[in-house]
């Protein structure tokens, strides 16, 4: 009997053994620098080809659980740290597995990054100290009520404004309008503008072809001494070369500016020399010539040709001509 007794026993330990010789591995992710809890960290577990996935909890524990004894390894990721990996974890039908991880801050060098940013107080004439801004002709092409009139764009200037709608004479600090210099290539001009009354120096439509102008200097106050003739404001304009290695035309029509045509292109390759012409014919009248009614009474009618020829580069110097010619008139009827 005795010896039944003794054959239970060992019957029901081995079954005990049999059942519970699955074990668990778990742990907590900590943060090494500050102790505490990773939330959200990836944790891998890997035996051969094998692996099981789980994540932190909000208090940084993980567990494995029903683990076959064995040995294991145990991969933890997560952003901004470093990746920890630790082998030959072994689990044992005896004792379960607690480990803590800490996780180390990752620091990543990145490409260098270039941000460069124009200043827009940095002028053409290195002159000028105050009450200075360059623009470029992009600028009076894009920007909403522009026109492409230059005069228009430095309206919307600090401290500066126009009279109305109808013209573009510029008031500067309060300034009389008849105190601007226009200034073209280094010569000065009266007043580049179609319907243009004496002694002013503006108009309702400008006869500067913006396609034909480079970026240009606009002067409010303090102009260097180069400027005579001026009491309020200076506009520094100047004329681009032509392309000196093709030809190219190119033609367009807008509300303002009507039709226009500008071709360009080398005269000598060889001396960098070329050719810059641009013709434009008002809308209104061209739709007056064709028979098409515009709802007005007075037609405004206006043309400009304007034009540079660069002579390149010589024994004795570089040489180089612009005009502008301009003509405009309006029709009262009735």
């Amino acid at each position: 009997m005795r010896k039944l007794f003794l054959l239970i026993a060992v019957c029901i330990s081995c079954i005990a053994n049999a059942q519970n010789n699955k074990q668990n591995i778990r742990g907590k992710i900590l943060d090494k620098a500050s102790q505490t809890s990773v939330f959200g960290a990836k944790v891998e577990l890997i035996i051969g080809t094998s692996v099981k996935t789980t994540s932190t909890d909000e208090k940084g524990n993980f567990i494995f659980s029903n683990l076959s004894p064995d040995r294991y390894i145990i991969k933890v990721n997560f952003i901004g740290y470093k990746e920890v990996m630790i082998p030959n974890v072994i689990v044992t039908s005896g004792k379960e597995v607690i480990l803590d991880i800490t996780l180390e801050d990752e620091f990543k060098t990145l490409d260098d990054v270039v941000v460069k940013a124009s200043n827009r107080s940095n002028t053409i004439n290195k002159l000028s100290t105050v009450s200075a801004r360059t623009f470029s002709m992009e600028e009076v092409n894009r920007y909403a009520g522009g026109r492409s009139d230059p005069a228009r764009l430095v309206a919307n200037f600090a401290g500066v404004t126009t009279s109305d709608d109808s013209r573009n004479d510029i008031i500067i600090r309060g300034n009389s309008p008849n105190g601007i210099l226009w200034r073209i290539d280094g010569m000065n001009v009266t007043n580049p503008n179609h319907f243009a009354s004496v002694g002013t120096t503006g108009g309702a439509v400008s006869a500067l072809n913006t396609n034909l102008l480079k970026s240009s200097d606009f002067f409010t106050s303090a102009f260097p001494s180069e400027y005579g003739n001026a009491t309020s404001g200076v506009f520094d304009l100047g004329f681009r070369s032509g392309n000196t290695t093709k030809r190219e035309t190119t033609l367009q029509m807008g509300v303002i500016t009507g039709l226009e045509a500008t071709t360009e292109g080398p005269i000598n390759k060889e001396k960098n020399s070329s050719y810059l012409v641009g013709y434009r014919y008002s809308l209104a009248g061209l739709a007056q010539n064709v028979g098409i009614d515009i709802g007005t009474n007075s037609t405004p009618v206006y043309q400009d040709l304007s034009f540079k020829i660069d002579g390149g580069t010589s024994k004795i110097g570089k040489f180089s001509t612009f005009g502008i010619l301009a003509t405009s008139k309006i029709d009262l009827e009735g």
